[in-house]
């Protein structure tokens, strides 16, 4: 049997990357999937492609770090498939302005996605999960936020670590109510960020990595995929590393 056989699954920041894949491979598992982004063209090109493999999803249009848009989106998915089971909070930004360079505005643009959305996001996948009695939360940390900015901002590292905390938090009140609450932490994933390294500094960091590559998305996305369903039904509050050994303490 498909590992979330009938679930149904909202991945935000879903139309590339680590969201897509995880969308996609939910989707191959058995569950409707809602992909929501701030590019709905890529959420619905997404969401098109799974349900040309047989599966049941819907494309959404949301931005994070507009308050006012997370409701609607929750709505939508209730509308469509009923129920919610899996959350996989996704969507953030990622930013390497030097510490002493950072403005307010950028703080506060980043800290409204990675930090303030993903809460609100989570938040109200905690009120449908509690009145069901049931459901899983994956956040998204960065290894960033384990050890630091160093090719990442402060910033991006500073929410990345708050995440991680808040995750915690969300467990001891979501346990009760059979809501398991868990945060990834990736390392060097070969995605679009480390693109944006300079190449001395990501060629380095592969050969700290101690598999001396980068991890890819279908990598994190198996990890997705465990902690939203059964497999994990005594996995709550933890932070999962997918880094290749890159960090171990």
């Amino acid at each position: 049997m498909a590992l979330v056989q009938g679930k149904v699954a909202l991945v935000t920041g879903g139309a590339r990357g680590i969201g897509r894949a995880a969308a996609e491979l939910l989707a191959a598992e058995g569950a409707r999937v809602a992909v929501a982004d701030v590019n709905l063209a890529g959420a619905e090109d997404v969401a098109s492609g799974i349900e040309a493999r047989g599966g049941q999803a819907l494309a959404l249009a949301a931005d994070v770090s507009q308050p006012d848009q997370i409701g609607p989106m929750f709505d939508a998915v209730l509308r469509r498939f009923g129920r919610l089971d899996v959350l996989h909070n996704n969507a953030g930004v990622f930013a390497k302005t030097a510490v002493d360079e950072i403005d307010i505005d950028g703080w506060d643009r980043l800290m409204g996605v990675n930090l303030r959305g993903a809460f609100l996001v989570a938040q109200h996948a905690l009120r449908i999960m509690k009145a069901q009695r049931g459901g899983h939360i994956i956040n998204m940390g960065s290894m960033g936020g384990q050890v630091g900015g160093v090719v990442a901002g402060a910033d991006y590292a500073a929410s990345k670590a708050a995440i991680a905390c808040l995750t915690k938090s969300m467990a001891k009140w979501g346990g009760p109510y059979g809501i398991l609450v868990n945060t990834l932490c990736p390392g060097v994933i070969d995605t679009a960020m480390p693109a944006q390294f300079p190449p001395d500094r990501l060629a380095a960091m592969i050969e700290a990595t101690p598999l001396r590559r980068m991890g890819t998305t279908d990598e994190v996305a198996k990890v997705v995929l465990f902690l939203a369903s059964d497999l994990s039904s005594f996995v709550t509050g933890a932070h999962i590393d997918i880094n290749g050994g890159l960090f171990t303490d």
